[in-house]
Protein backbone atom coordinates (compact mmCIF):
# COMPACT_ATOMS: atom_id res chain seq x y z
CA UNK A 1 0.00 0.00 0.00
CA UNK A 2 2.82 2.40 0.87
CA UNK A 3 4.44 1.80 -2.54
CA UNK A 4 1.14 2.54 -4.29
CA UNK A 5 0.74 5.86 -2.45
CA UNK A 6 4.34 6.82 -3.22
CA UNK A 7 3.77 5.92 -6.89
CA UNK A 8 0.66 8.13 -7.04
CA UNK A 9 2.46 11.04 -5.40
CA UNK A 10 5.01 10.96 -8.22
CA UNK A 11 2.55 10.09 -11.01
CA UNK A 12 -0.05 12.82 -10.46
CA UNK A 13 2.34 15.74 -11.18
CA UNK A 14 3.53 13.97 -14.33
CA UNK A 15 -0.04 13.50 -15.56
CA UNK A 16 -0.81 17.19 -15.05
CA UNK A 17 2.24 18.51 -16.90
CA UNK A 18 1.07 20.74 -19.73
CA UNK A 19 -2.43 21.13 -18.35
CA UNK A 20 -1.48 24.39 -16.65
CA UNK A 21 -0.27 25.87 -19.95
CA UNK A 22 -3.17 25.88 -22.40
CA UNK A 23 -1.00 27.44 -25.12
CA UNK A 24 1.02 24.22 -25.44
CA UNK A 25 -1.89 22.57 -27.22
CA UNK A 26 -1.93 25.23 -29.96
CA UNK A 27 -0.50 24.26 -33.32
CA UNK A 28 1.31 27.30 -34.72
CA UNK A 29 4.17 28.23 -36.98
CA UNK A 30 4.68 31.86 -35.96
CA UNK A 31 4.13 34.04 -32.90
CA UNK A 32 4.06 37.83 -33.22
CA UNK A 33 4.16 40.39 -30.40
CA UNK A 34 2.43 43.74 -30.88
CA UNK A 35 2.80 47.10 -29.18
CA UNK A 36 -0.38 49.04 -29.87
CA UNK A 37 -2.83 51.63 -28.63
CA UNK A 38 -5.73 49.58 -27.29
CA UNK A 39 -7.82 52.29 -25.66
CA UNK A 40 -11.48 51.49 -25.19
CA UNK A 41 -10.85 47.77 -24.84
CA UNK A 42 -9.55 47.43 -28.40
CA UNK A 43 -8.23 43.89 -28.69
CA UNK A 44 -5.41 43.15 -31.11
CA UNK A 45 -7.67 40.99 -33.28
CA UNK A 46 -9.97 43.92 -34.09
CA UNK A 47 -7.05 46.33 -34.26
CA UNK A 48 -5.48 44.26 -37.06
CA UNK A 49 -8.80 44.10 -38.93
CA UNK A 50 -10.00 47.68 -38.49
CA UNK A 51 -7.42 50.00 -36.93
CA UNK A 52 -3.94 49.11 -38.19
CA UNK A 53 -2.79 52.68 -37.60
CA UNK A 54 -2.87 52.02 -33.83
CA UNK A 55 -0.10 49.43 -34.08
CA UNK A 56 3.23 50.97 -33.12
CA UNK A 57 5.59 48.02 -33.36
CA UNK A 58 5.64 44.28 -34.13
CA UNK A 59 8.18 41.57 -33.47
CA UNK A 60 8.32 37.92 -34.50
CA UNK A 61 9.04 36.00 -31.29
CA UNK A 62 11.51 33.18 -31.03
CA UNK A 63 10.41 29.88 -29.51
CA UNK A 64 12.34 30.79 -26.35
CA UNK A 65 10.65 34.21 -26.07
CA UNK A 66 7.24 32.58 -26.57
CA UNK A 67 7.87 29.93 -23.90
CA UNK A 68 9.22 32.54 -21.47
CA UNK A 69 5.99 34.54 -21.76
CA UNK A 70 3.88 31.41 -21.36
CA UNK A 71 5.82 30.48 -18.21
CA UNK A 72 5.18 33.93 -16.75
CA UNK A 73 1.46 33.91 -17.58
CA UNK A 74 0.61 30.33 -16.62
CA UNK A 75 2.49 30.03 -13.34
CA UNK A 76 0.35 29.09 -10.34
CA UNK A 77 1.78 32.17 -8.59
CA UNK A 78 1.07 34.57 -11.47
CA UNK A 79 -2.31 35.75 -10.18
CA UNK A 80 -4.02 36.58 -6.91
CA UNK A 81 -4.49 40.33 -7.11
CA UNK A 82 -7.42 42.56 -8.01
CA UNK A 83 -8.15 44.05 -11.42
CA UNK A 84 -9.36 47.44 -12.64
CA UNK A 85 -12.15 47.93 -15.13
CA UNK A 86 -10.29 49.93 -17.81
CA UNK A 87 -8.77 47.21 -20.01
CA UNK A 88 -6.84 49.37 -22.46
CA UNK A 89 -4.23 46.85 -23.64
CA UNK A 90 -0.94 47.98 -25.13
CA UNK A 91 0.75 44.62 -25.56
CA UNK A 92 -0.51 41.53 -27.33
CA UNK A 93 0.72 38.27 -28.76
CA UNK A 94 -0.84 36.34 -31.62
CA UNK A 95 -0.16 32.71 -32.49
CA UNK A 96 -0.48 32.02 -36.22
CA UNK A 97 -0.72 28.87 -38.29
CA UNK A 98 -0.33 29.48 -42.01
CA UNK A 99 -1.12 33.19 -41.45
CA UNK A 100 -4.39 32.34 -39.68
CA UNK A 101 -4.88 33.41 -36.04
CA UNK A 102 -5.06 30.37 -33.74
CA UNK A 103 -4.49 32.04 -30.37
CA UNK A 104 -4.25 35.48 -28.76
CA UNK A 105 -3.14 37.17 -25.55
CA UNK A 106 -4.00 40.84 -24.87
CA UNK A 107 -2.38 42.40 -21.78
CA UNK A 108 -3.21 45.59 -19.89
CA UNK A 109 -0.83 46.35 -17.01
CA UNK A 110 -2.91 49.41 -16.09
CA UNK A 111 -5.93 47.27 -15.20
CA UNK A 112 -3.76 44.31 -14.19
CA UNK A 113 -5.26 41.61 -16.37
CA UNK A 114 -5.22 39.86 -19.69
CA UNK A 115 -7.77 38.57 -22.16
CA UNK A 116 -6.62 35.41 -23.89
CA UNK A 117 -8.18 33.03 -26.37
CA UNK A 118 -7.24 30.12 -24.10
CA UNK A 119 -8.49 29.70 -20.55
CA UNK A 120 -5.55 29.92 -18.13
CA UNK A 121 -6.24 27.66 -15.11
CA UNK A 122 -3.99 29.72 -12.80
CA UNK A 123 -6.43 32.66 -13.04
CA UNK A 124 -8.93 30.67 -10.97
CA UNK A 125 -6.69 29.31 -8.22
CA UNK A 126 -7.06 32.20 -5.77
CA UNK A 127 -10.29 33.84 -4.67
CA UNK A 128 -11.26 37.23 -3.30
CA UNK A 129 -13.83 36.71 -0.57
CA UNK A 130 -16.55 39.34 -0.25
CA UNK A 131 -18.78 37.48 2.19
CA UNK A 132 -19.47 33.94 3.34
CA UNK A 133 -21.75 33.56 0.33
CA UNK A 134 -19.77 35.36 -2.36
CA UNK A 135 -16.23 35.29 -3.69
CA UNK A 136 -14.70 35.66 -7.13
CA UNK A 137 -11.43 34.67 -8.82
CA UNK A 138 -8.44 36.89 -8.01
CA UNK A 139 -7.40 37.00 -11.66
CA UNK A 140 -5.22 40.10 -11.44
CA UNK A 141 -1.48 39.66 -11.86
CA UNK A 142 0.59 39.28 -8.70
CA UNK A 143 3.18 41.99 -7.95
CA UNK A 144 5.99 39.67 -9.05
CA UNK A 145 4.21 38.80 -12.30
CA UNK A 146 3.55 42.46 -13.08
CA UNK A 147 7.29 43.10 -12.81
CA UNK A 148 8.11 40.04 -14.93
CA UNK A 149 5.67 41.10 -17.67
CA UNK A 150 7.00 44.66 -17.55
CA UNK A 151 10.60 43.45 -17.92
CA UNK A 152 9.59 40.99 -20.65
CA UNK A 153 7.88 43.72 -22.72
CA UNK A 154 10.78 46.13 -22.14
CA UNK A 155 13.24 43.39 -23.15
CA UNK A 156 11.48 43.11 -26.50
CA UNK A 157 12.12 46.82 -27.07
CA UNK A 158 8.48 47.80 -26.61
CA UNK A 159 8.41 50.97 -24.54
CA UNK A 160 6.06 53.50 -26.17
CA UNK A 161 3.06 52.65 -23.96
CA UNK A 162 5.01 51.11 -21.07
CA UNK A 163 4.51 53.34 -18.03
CA UNK A 164 6.50 52.80 -14.83
CA UNK A 165 4.90 50.38 -12.37
CA UNK A 166 3.87 52.82 -9.64
CA UNK A 167 0.29 51.86 -8.76
CA UNK A 168 -0.87 50.42 -5.45
CA UNK A 169 -0.64 47.03 -7.18
CA UNK A 170 3.14 47.34 -7.15
CA UNK A 171 3.82 48.55 -3.61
Amino acid sequence: MKKAITFLIFLIPILTIGQSNPFEKLKYDKVVAYEYQGEGGLLIERCLDEENDKINKTLNLTEKQTKNLEIILTSEKAYGNTTMSCFDPHFAVIYYLKEKVVGTINICLDCNYLIASEKIPATELKMIKISDDYSYPAKGFSKKTRKEIYEYIKGLGFTKYLRPLTSYLDE
